[in-house]
């Protein structure tokens, strides 16, 4: 049975003064899934997600949030329903890790103190990005990597159905990549969290995905399921690298490894 749907996106372009940056952008994300952006820098992946949070209105088209046009939401009760983690863990706050993912309850709590099921939320959040040992340290003085799993622990805190994150493994070394994907991938399984995220490792992507939303130009280049738009091809098109697919021991995972790596590069078409 198919899963309802998230949040869609219907014909959305969008433009920058006079410059076009998407064009045409049209995708639907079920309950529950996990979808991969990925494209070459500049083809508008921020933009995008920032459209689909409601901090961009877009030029034409429009995004629905379940059964609901996205601007029939107020700022609050959106909140509630999504949550975003930029990819700028260089942000100051004087606060501690706590006190910074306690932020994230806010659209429940906001009068300020926190309910024993706030504190909990909080906690667990913490737990779920392995970031317990730095709840009292000061958010400026943690490196770029605790900075960015401390600024996921908010968007996880916030209980949000949808969550939307601009390369999330930014800073991270590979343990911790794995470590944060993995625990995204639990609440979509567990809890039908829906996870919509950028990455620019395709084998991350395969690992991670159900679905990949390739953008090219500020159009989509593909979408659909990972085994069916991640492939050699794909990738040579869109990132201009010529790869080579391996299937793991499984016979169902898939891993890209560049043919000739420090070779010229084929243009990207």
């Amino acid at each position: 049975m198919q899963s309802p749907t998230a949040i869609e996106s219907r014909s959305v372009s969008f433009s920058y003064e006079n410059k076009s940056v998407l064009t045409d952008i049209t995708f639907s994300i079920g309950a529950g899934e996990r979808v991969a952006m990925l494209g070459p820098n500049g083809s508008g992946k921020t933009t995008l997600l920032k459209i689909l949070l409601g901090l961009l209105p877009p030029r034409a088209g429009s995004v629905t949030l379940g059964a609901k046009p996205l601007t029939f939401y107020a700022p609050k009760e959106r909140a509630k329903q999504i949550a975003y983690v930029s990819q700028q863990p260089q942000l100051s706050f004087p606060l501690t890790a706590f006190e910074l993912v306690s932020l994230g309850r806010y659209p429940h709590s906001p009068r300020g103190g926190l309910s024993s099921a706030d504190t909990l939320a909080v906690k667990t959040a913490l737990s779920r990005t392995d970031a317990e040992n730095l709840s009292e340290r000061n958010f400026n003085t943690l490196s770029g990597g605790e900075k960015q799993k401390v600024l996921i622990a908010r968007a996880l805190a916030q209980s949000a159905r949808i969550l939307l994150l601009d390369e999330p493994t930014l800073h991270l070394d590979l343990y911790y990549q794995l470590q944060i994907l993995s625990g995204l991938k639990r609440l979509c399984d567990e809890e039908g969290i829906t996870v919509v995220t950028v990455l620019h490792d395709v084998n991350l992507v395969s690992l991670f995905a159900d679905k990949a939303l390739l953008l090219s130009d500020g159009a989509v280049h593909s979408f659909g399921p990972v085994a069916e738009v991640i492939n050699e091809t794909s990738i040579r098109n869109l990132l201009g690298v010529d790869m080579a697919a391996i299937t793991g021991n499984d016979s169902r995972t898939r891993y890209f490894v560049p043919r000739e790596p420090f070779d010229a590069k084929p243009s990207r078409s």
